[in-house]
């Protein structure tokens, strides 16, 4: 399995295979952002988009963010979504990218929020918690 960094000008080209796992990362976001807002945030630039591809076959996508702080750079992992009996075959290669791509962006580091699940593999590639981010939302507003 391969990771690689989808040039804005190839988007449309690997677009009709992202959009059941966009979807999936819509879904996480619990209406904060649909499949829209995501394309959006990766076509104007704002955020970075990844696949994990095998054989000319897309198996999911992982979306960062280079984000300013006052006194440091971060890459985010905004959105991480894929079929769950392949990720395990690229996320060393995920992980490795995504320091290197942060490196070579003057970033001090990669962080993201993620379900308890992502627990084990952060771990294994250095990551520790710091908190666990908890939510509730409101069946009416």
């Amino acid at each position: 399995m391969k990771i690689s960094l989808v040039p804005v000008g190839q988007i449309s080209g690997v677009l009709p295979a992202l959009l059941p796992y966009l979807a999936k990362s819509g879904e996480w976001t619990r209406g904060r952002a649909g499949v829209d807002d995501i394309l959006r945030f990766v076509l104007n630039g704002q955020m970075q988009l990844w696949v994990a591809h095998q054989d000319g076959q897309i198996y999911g996508h992982v979306i960062t963010e280079i984000k300013d702080y006052p006194r440091c750079k971060m890459l985010i992992v905004q959105y991480c979504a894929g079929e769950e009996d392949h990720m395990q075959y690229a996320e060393d290669e995920m992980f490795d990218l995504l320091d290197r791509f942060a490196k070579d962006a003057g970033c001090t580091g990669v962080e993201f929020v993620g379900r308890c699940g992502w627990r084990k593999q952060a771990n294994k590639y250095g990551f520790s918690v710091q908190s666990v981010m908890y939510q509730k939302f409101f069946k009416e507003v």
